[in-house]
């Protein structure tokens, strides 16, 4: 499993938001955080290919792999009100299969909503 997080604001301003991000994704994944870098020059969104910064992601493994999709599908989803579940066409036929979670609901795993103040 990957989980990626793209950080809009961490060209335009400062790598606190990336910090932060890589801090959360840690915290949720109990794997360390890699910075990934633009692949891309786009002068409109302020990138330099291979130079800004743009997201943080995380690869999962063996055990590390099951825990997290374990309470992501027990404890987060159920959370979420009104959830409509995974659509069916977000597969594809390798058995991949690709989500994505609102700020709100990343607030909802129980490591960050220890130390979040709503």
């Amino acid at each position: 499993i990957i989980v990626h997080h793209v950080i809009r604001d961490a060209s335009k301003r400062d790598s606190s938001y990336l910090h932060v991000a890589g801090m959360v994704l840690q915290a949720i994944t109990n794997v360390r955080a890699t910075v990934s870098k633009a692949k891309h020059h786009i002068l409109n969104f302020g990138m330099q290919k291979g130079k800004t910064a743009m997201a943080v992601k995380a690869e999962l493994r063996g055990e590390d792999m099951y825990y997290f999709l374990s309470k992501v599908v027990d404890v987060v989803m159920p959370r979420i009100k009104e959830y409509k579940g995974v659509r069916g066409s977000s597969g594809d036929g390798s058995g991949n299969i690709a989500f994505g979670l609102q700020p709100s609901a990343v607030g909802m795993f129980p490591e960050v909503e220890i130390n979040y103040d709503a």
